[in-house]
């Protein structure tokens, strides 16, 4: 079972970071729309499930390597929940 809480860490920590990752391209730009229009919210929660599974997963480097991926996108879509948010009000 831990083995597939692992794999579903690493599936959640790709799902959350490729949109915004390939967001900063010209061909994945389409993408990225895509995930937002969805929600604004959608890159947090698939990361905040991968970081969940990554703590129920196998132990080891693998566990290391999957809660600061996850973190990181975590903390990625954080501050871009959060310019979106705060960032583009007017004075």
């Amino acid at each position: 079972m831990k083995k597939t809480y692992s794999i579903l860490s690493a599936a959640f920590s790709i799902m959350a970071i490729f949109p915004i990752l390939a967001g900063l391209t010209k061909w994945g730009f389409p993408l990225y729309v895509a995930v937002l229009e969805v929600s604004l919210f959608l890159p947090f929660t698939l990361a905040l499930a991968g970081l969940v599974f990554a703590l129920m997963g196998l132990k080891g480097k693998l566990k290391i390597s999957l809660v600061v991926l996850n973190a990181a996108g975590l903390s990625l879509s954080l501050l871009l929940v959060f310019v979106a948010l705060f960032g583009f009000q007017q004075p």
